[in-house]
């Protein structure tokens, strides 16, 4: 399979910026011992000083040679012709990188890295150009009825047709008329980062669409849904246009008020850090913001800024209810055989609980006031089979039709 030379060069700037974590995590353990060689031994005043100046050194002289390389390797990436430096189109490699984004997207952004995924529409595996002050959006049997599909956490575009399956944006094209787009964007973002962006684009697409757009539909599977709220209630502050065509919103096992997954890994990361011998280990510091994002659903700028990730486990939210003369509607799975079953309950659908997944609170202002025939659980499914499930697929169509 050809690689892209953007992805290469990427891949080695953060092979690059691996050796120098690698570099610290090593140092910060040779401190540790060096200053306490045995945890029963007590705590020295100070270290030898020849000891700290040596390894000071040799550390020191690692990043300095770690830099020297990276600085010459990205020079000879420039002198590479702009017409090589073409992106490849490869669905392993879309993947891979978007699972890297997820993952690292905001280092990877703050950084310049060519990994970095910039946010933008795709339709028949091609970037769609939205910039109204440009020609009109060339697209063929463009319709007036418009659906965004938002992918989760790590995932791409492509995550829509699993299996085999063609996916729910097909569905509608094909059974009532809908033009299905799908945005990439880079997951590893803080969600209202993204979702500012995702409300800008919008108003961007609507401007540039070469027929009056009558309705607009985003449908949102996990991560993707919270991206879709954030972007609502910028486009409200902004009064933005096109929430004048917004008609329907569907979440897919969209985690509203957090991941349990991401709240256990938080709680692992600080009980590591506690521990000075392998504090210096606990990677899980470095997981993106978006994924940060997901301990709790933070939706806003306010949530995060000046709040600590890595420290504050306290639901610090600001309640963001749902758009009023918007239809909402909820697909939620569960790995459980039934209603009953106590498995679906603890477990919900291995990444989203069920109470998270429909919005469900204990504070009245953060509960998402869903109407029970709007809200669906499929019993039996994973949170990944609700992007290529039939069932699912059938009772988006029926809420689309209604």
């Amino acid at each position: 399979m050809a690689i892209s030379i953007p992805t290469i060069q990427g891949g080695t700037r953060l092979v690059f910026d691996s050796v120098q974590g690698i570099t610290n995590v090593v140092e910060g353990m040779h401190e540790t011992i060096a200053r306490r060689p045995l945890p029963w031994t007590p705590k020295p005043l100070e270290r030898g000083r020849s000891h700290g100046l040596i390894a000071s050194s040799v550390y020191a002289s690692i990043r300095g040679t770690t830099g020297l390389l990276r600085e010459g390797t990205d020079q000879v990436f420039g002198l590479i012709p702009d017409a090589v430096n073409a992106p490849s189109q490869s669905s392993a490699e879309i993947q891979a990188i978007a699972a890297l984004n997820g993952a690292f997207g905001d280092h990877l952004e703050a950084t310049g890295n060519p990994l970095a995924i910039r946010m933008g529409l795709i339709t028949s595996g091609r970037a769609l150009h939205t910039d109204p002050k440009a020609a009109a959006v060339n697209i063929t049997g463009a319709s007036p009825h418009l659906v965004i599909n938002v992918h989760g956490l790590g995932l791409s575009e492509l995550s829509w047709r699993r299996n085999g399956v063609p996916g729910v944006g097909t569905r509608l094209r094909d059974e009532l008329g809908y033009t299905p787009l799908y945005l990439r964007y880079n997951t590893g973002r803080h969600i209202s980062t993204n979702g500012r962006e995702f409300s800008r684009l919008l108003e961007a697409l609507c401007d540039a669409w070469p027929v009056p757009v009558e309705s607009l539909s985003l449908v949102g599977h996990s991560m993707g849904g919270l991206v879709i709220r954030s972007a609502c209630w910028y486009a409200e502050q902004e009064n933005s246009p096109w929430l004048q065509a917004l008609k329907r919103v569907v979440f897919l096992g969209s985690p509203h008020h957090g991941s349990p997954l991401e709240k256990a890994g938080h709680a692992f990361d600080v009980a590591v850090r506690k521990l000075p011998y392998v504090a210096p280990l606990a990677i899980g510091r470095h997981r993106s913001v978006g994924v940060k994002d997901l301990r709790h659903g933070n939706l806003l700028d306010e949530d995060w800024q000046g709040v600590d990730q890595d420290q504050s486990a306290t639901d610090t939210r600001r309640p963001v209810p749902l758009l009023p003369g918007v239809d909402y509607y909820f697909a939620v799975a569960t790995v459980g055989a039934n209603s009953g079953d106590p498995l679906g309950h603890i477990l919900g659908d291995l990444l989203v609980r069920l109470d998270s997944a429909v919005g469900a609170h204990a504070n009245d202002l953060k509960k998402l006031h869903v109407q029970p025939q709007n809200c669906q659980v499929f019993h039996g499914k994973n949170h990944f089979d609700l992007l290529d499930d039939e069932r699912v697929h059938r009772q988006l169509i029926q809420w689309f039709q209604s």
